[in-house]
């Protein structure tokens, strides 16, 4: 679900740092592993802060007001909460209360003098551990993208799990935009829920787990990878693989889960740096949150990638600075995208941990006060370290490091390819808690492993995603519509269009020409942000239909893939879409999958589509020349679309793809022979 070109009050604080996943609340929704055991058996929720004074921390588990457990925290004072083993369902929900409204699951950890701390789940079992950061209040939101890592091998306990947990009573929750073929589970029915889209209501602090078991189906490999979770009321979600592999066909495995944060506080640019791992566990996964999202990796003018709405890249680890543990990586988009990392505390591939990351910007905290046993995962001792990202223009005399055994000598920092801001650190075999400390911006994250198992985790950048506040005058829709700055006191302002900078539009106000994504670059004290973005729909509608083909000249014989589009740009929603493709004599088609509604040939029935919303259609083709004595021939192939409402048409159509096909000339030529044949009797 786009937004909608409305007034919409997002506030900046441009004066004041944040703490990072520092929070007086925090909501660990629950999850569900592949098999009880299998990934999680011993699992703890370590707590920490900066606060000198001992205060009160009180846990509750699900809906209940009874309070779970109690525990007194301070800086010298951290603690570690054990839980129950395995399946407990608190944190790791049994087959039974899988896909059903929960009051049992998830926990609650709240400072009643609102004080701040850090929440951070660790499990593990004989082969597997994983980490989950709590973003705190910051992991509040009504929009978010189901997280992960595409779950590509063969052992028989791979899943991916999403758990949601309510803030508020009267919450209505739509998980939607996930393959269609993705199969869910219902209590002990691994395919129990198979519907296109799933709603689920709840009260406060009730929770709901999906799962998508990867030996169902092939599309719960990654069919879910990008899904909405879109709902009216605030939610906190956590999501990733337990079990999850990264080798298609390996049997090798580990658990990889983290907490992402809502639509509405992302950012276009990240700062990687890599792990232990190798080239198919050190691997950044971006999330398109629009349409038409490019990817630049390293300061580079060209996109590695442009992806859509719910779409996914990996970054290919190549494109760090060196393949060893510390090496980094710029990434920039050109919207706002989630940004995942797969990394490893060691070279085996079933080492792997997973961190949702922040972006980088120059309000992010100067301290991390602490990471508390970082060496431990429930019970089991880690080799471990953090990873460090600082501002270049802070001294490296002005940044340290503290570990249990007290000062550690910083490493030389990395320069970082395509930006001047920030330079990076690697810092190995820390023990106890960790404090890193600088007189700028950091953002820290920390890596462990022991024997098969891995684990990492993120501490910082959630809550100082700066944002600016916009309205819409003149309208909520286009021609009329514009767009300003509703506290025009910064320096300079640039506005962008689906990413691309508008020349000349450097005012605190912008009246768009035509449908698409905008937002307003603002300058204040040497730093910038980026506003959220704002979609520009026409008040009449608008059907864009776009067709494209993977090849335009081909031999005869050979196989055409065509890949129709279809986007409504008016602000209304449109009904009863029909895109028509009549393939010309000398195509035929072999086989069509549609991301909505249904295909007969040679009709797409798309049915409803809101404003903003794209749909695909492909379809695998074999040409053919229409007979022997041909040498090449030439298709045109169009299509066209119906729908209830009048299309204006304001946008140009793309609907024609012309196919050359050449005679394909025998690569054997077979000349006369006489061959004689003797017959012998018997």
């Amino acid at each position: 679900m786009k937004q909608k070109l409305i007034l919409f009050i997002i506030f900046i604080m441009v004066t004041t740092a944040g703490f990072s996943q520092l929070s007086d609340l925090h909501y660990l929704p629950p999850l569900k592993q592949g098999g009880n055991n299998q990934a999680v058996t011993q699992q703890s929720i370590y707590l920490s802060t900066p606060e000198t004074t001992a205060f009160t921390v009180n846990i509750y588990r699900g809906t209940s007001t009874t309070i779970y457990s109690t525990t007194t925290l301070s800086k010298t004072i951290p603690q570690e909460i054990a839980l129950p083993n395995g399946d407990n369902d608190i944190t790791m929900m049994s087959n039974g209360n899988t896909g059903i409204i929960l009051t049992i699951g998830g926990l609650r950890l709240e400072a009643p003098g609102g004080e701040k701390f850090y929440a951070n789940y660790r499990g593990r079992s004989g082969s597997q551990a994983t980490s989950l950061t709590s973003k705190g209040r910051q992991a509040m939101g009504n929009h978010f993208k189901w997280g992960g890592t595409p779950n590509k091998g063969t052992q028989a306990s791979l899943t991916n799990s999403l758990g949601i947990m309510a803030t508020e009573d009267g919450t209505t929750v739509t998980v939607s935009g996930y393959d269609p073929d993705c199969e869910f589970r219902l209590g002990n029915d691994r395919d129990g829920i198979i519907a296109d889209s799933y709603t689920i209501n709840l009260d406060a602090n009730e929770s709901f787990v999906f799962e998508a078991y990867v030996a169902e189906t092939p599309a719960n490999a990654d069919g879910w990878l990008g899904a909405d979770v879109i709902s009216n009321n605030p939610i906190v979600i956590s999501n990733g693989g337990l079990n999850t592999s990264v080798r298609v066909g390996y049997s090798g495995r580990d658990a990889a889960i983290d907490q992402p944060v809502p639509q509405n506080k992302l950012g276009k640019e990240y700062v990687f740096i890599r792990g232990n791992g190798t080239s198919e566990t050190e691997i950044p996964i971006i999330i398109g949150t629009q349409n038409g999202t490019n990817i630049y990796v390293n300061g580079s003018t060209t996109a590695i990638a442009t992806i859509n709405d719910g779409d996914y890249f990996e970054i290919p680890e190549s494109n760090y600075s060196v393949s060893s543990a510390g090496g980094n990586m710029f990434v920039t988009t050109s919207k706002d995208a989630y940004a995942y990392q797969l990394m490893a505390g060691a070279s085996a591939i079933y080492t792997q941990g997973l961190n949702f990351i922040a972006p980088v910007n120059c309000l992010l905290p100067d301290t991390v006060d602490n990471i508390t046993h970082i060496e431990d995962a429930a019970g089991v001792t880690m080799t471990g370290g953090v990873t460090l990202i600082a501002s270049t223009t802070t001294p490296d005399a002005n940044i340290t490091v503290e570990d249990g055994s007290g000062p550690v000598a910083l490493p030389a920092p990395s320069a970082v390819a395509g930006t001047t801001l920030w330079k990076t650190y690697y810092v190995p075999n820390l023990t106890g808690d960790v404090t890193v400390n600088s007189t700028g911006p950091i953002a820290v994250g920390f890596i462990g492993f022991s024997g098969a198992r891995g684990i990492a985790g993120y501490f910082s950048g959630f809550d100082t995603v700066p944002e600016v506040d916009l309205q819409v005058t003149g309208g909520g829709c286009l021609p009329t519509a514009e767009v300003e700055v509703v506290d025009p006191n910064f320096d300079d302002y640039q506005w962008f269009e689906n990413g691309v900078l508008i020349a000349g539009a450097d005012s605190a106000t912008y009246k768009p020409t035509q449908a698409g994504d905008y937002y307003v670059r603002v300058t204040k004290g040497g730093c910038t942000y980026d506003s959220q973005p704002l979609t520009a729909y026409y008040c009449d509608p608008d059907v864009v239909i776009k067709k494209v083909a993977d090849q335009n000249t081909v031999s005869d014989g050979e196989t055409v893939t065509f890949t129709i589009t279809v986007e409504s740009f008016g602000i209304n929603s449109i009904s009863n879409l029909v895109i028509t493709d009549i393939l010309p004599d000398g195509i035929s088609l072999l086989s069509s999958s549609v991301s909505k509604g249904s295909f007969t040939y040679p009709n797409w029935s798309v049915g409803s589509m809101n404003s903003g919303e794209l749909e695909t259609l492909t379809l695998v083709t074999r040409v053919s020349l229409p007979d022997v004595n041909t040498s090449t021939a030439t298709y045109t192939n169009n299509i066209s679309n119906s729908q209830d409402q009048t299309d204006t048409n304001i946008t140009t159509d793309d609907p024609s793809e012309t196919v050359t096909v050449n005679f394909n000339t025998p690569k054997t030529v077979i000349t006369n022979r006489r061959i004689t044949f003797r017959a012998t009797a018997n």
